[in-house]
C-alpha cells in the first residue's frame, strides 16, 4: 500500500513507537541510560525513510511495546519516574508509573483519532456515526 494514508500511518506509528512507548517507559519510567543517550530532538522519530516498509514500522512498534510491557511489569504503579528532561519540558507532570500510563493511554487514543480522521478525509468512510 502506498499513498498519503500509508505515509501518515507509518509516520504516526513510528512516533508512537519511539516518542511514546520508548520515551515514556524506557527513558522516563526506567531511566535507561542507553535509551536516554539515543533520544533525538525534533521530528526524527516521526520520519520514515522511503525504503522502510510498513511492516518494519509495525515491527518496531511491537518491539517497543514489548519492552514497555516489561518495564511496566517490573515497576510498582506508584514508583516515581527515574528520569525527566527538565531542560526541554520543565517540571514533569507525570510523577509515577500510574501517571505515565494514563498519559500514554490518552496520547495513543488521541493519535488513533488523528489517524482515523486522516483516513476519513482520504476515503470518505466513517467508522463511528452517532445519530
Amino acid at each position: 500500500m502506498s499513498g498519503p494514508f500509508h505515509e501518515i500511518r507509518t509516520h504516526l506509528v513510528r512516533h508512537l513507537a519511539l516518542d511514546v512507548e520508548r520515551f515514556w517507559f524506557r527513558a522516563v519510567v526506567a531511566g535507561d541510560e542507553e535509551v536516554i543517550r539515543g533520544l533525538t530532538s525534533g521530528d526524527e522519530a516521526r520520519r520514515v525513510a522511503p525504503d522502510v516498509s510498513a511492516d518494519e514500522v509495525l515491527d518496531l512498534y511491537r518491539q517497543e511495546a514489548e519492552l514497555a510491557d516489561a518495564v511496566i511489569a517490573a515497576t510498582p504503579v506508584d514508583a516515581p519516574s527515574a528520569w525527566w528532561p527538565h531542560d526541554l519540558f520543565g517540571e514533569p507532570h507525570p510523577h509515577t508509573l500510574r501517571d505515565v500510563l494514563l498519559h500514554v493511554i490518552t496520547e495513543s487514543a488521541c493519535h488513533a483519532g488523528h489517524l482515523d480522521a486522516a483516513r476519513e478525509l482520504i476515503d470518505g468512510r466513517r467508522w463511528l456515526v452517532l445519530t
